[in-house]
């Protein structure tokens, strides 16, 4: 059985930094505003409209991809190109069943 023991003492004065002398309090109206979130630069694709390919896998399923970038492994082109809108719908009419190949014929 564990038995309780005191804590060890803590020497419990205030520093000089905390010494309410030293800082005192500061009403919320008087403080200073936070500082502003810092922004990341935003990416090209984030600025300019981009073009989009449909790519789909070994297993059926579907992406949509940035028509510059080279298609990653695993991925084959679907054949459509277009606005991001437009290769959403051409999925959307694709691929009615999401589940993988595998788990379709099953």
């Amino acid at each position: 059985m564990a038995r309780n023991r005191p804590r060890p003492h803590r020497d419990r004065r205030l520093t000089p930094a905390r010494s309410p002398a030293v800082r005192p309090s500061v009403p919320p109206s008087v403080r200073p505003a936070a500082r502003p979130i810092a922004h990341t630069r935003p990416s090209p694709e984030d600025t300019v409209p981009t073009t989009h390919q449909v790519l789909v896998n070994h297993e059926g399923q579907y992406a949509l991809y940035p028509a510059t970038r080279e298609t990653p492994d695993g991925w084959t082109p679907a054949g459509f190109d277009g606005t991001e809108d437009e290769c959403a719908g051409f999925v959307d009419a694709q691929w009615p069943d999401t589940r993988p190949l595998s788990l379709r014929g099953a």
